[in-house]
């Protein structure tokens, strides 16, 4: 694949030092460099949406926007394939914000992003039901476990809903192992496993009966 391609000059040295088309081809237009701590859960999320046939999803901690565009891209594929107009990719950050928005809007996606410390969720995200979150913010066990306590029931249930948490077996470890312990005992609904890399992701699935589906 020709170097021309490749829409950030980073990914010259990436690709160059570890040689691999099918994942050059998928990233080649995106908009920032791969991220060396998630560079394959990126295009992983996008084809997880995309399966999974999400509406609505939100990230807590956007960062540069990696994540973002395979998730907001997946979110525009779906409502062209599934004829979902009102789907939309939500997300937050306590900076950056700005930048992403542009690089977002420069892809003419479908999204809402705020500036806001996630301690503060739900916020703006009040009253939406999600069919997945990734979580990938504030890595202490503190925010951890209070972002997964906040948006829980705004997860869709029935098995429909799945919070997808980076950083398990890294930072993120301990808030991680709160949660792991709140579902083992039963205060949570949820099924999991963790996906073992050097900074690992765990997928949970939301098993509760959403409201709706109970009456």
């Amino acid at each position: 694949m020709g170097r021309e391609n490749i829409v950030h000059h980073k990914d010259l040295e990436y690709f160059e030092e570890y040689p691999a088309p099918v994942m050059q081809k998928i990233h080649a237009g995106h908009y920032t460099n791969i991220n060396s701590t998630i560079p394959f859960f990126g295009p992983m999320l996008y084809f997880l949406i995309r399966a999974i046939g999400c509406e609505n999803v939100l990230e807590i901690g956007m960062a540069e926007g990696y994540t973002a565009y395979y998730m907001a891209h997946a979110i525009k594929d779906n409502a062209i394939r599934y004829q979902m107009y009102g789907n939309m990719y939500y997300g937050i950050d306590i900076a950056q914000v700005e930048r992403t928005i542009a690089k977002l809007s420069s892809e003419e996606l479908a999204f809402k992003c705020y500036e806001l410390d996630s301690m503060l969720l739900p916020g703006p995200l009040a009253g939406i039901k999600f069919d997945l979150i990734f979580q990938d913010g504030n890595h202490d066990k503190e925010h951890v476990v209070s972002e997964f306590k906040a948006m829980y029931p705004q997860l869709k249930g029935d098995g429909k809903g799945y919070w997808i948490a980076h950083d398990c077996f890294g930072p993120a470890l301990e808030g991680f192992k709160e949660i792991k312990r709140m579902i083992d005992d039963g205060q949570y609904n949820m099924e999991y496993c963790q996906i073992w890399d050097v900074y690992g992701i765990a997928i949970m699935r939301k098993m509760e009966p959403d409201v709706q589906s109970a009456s």
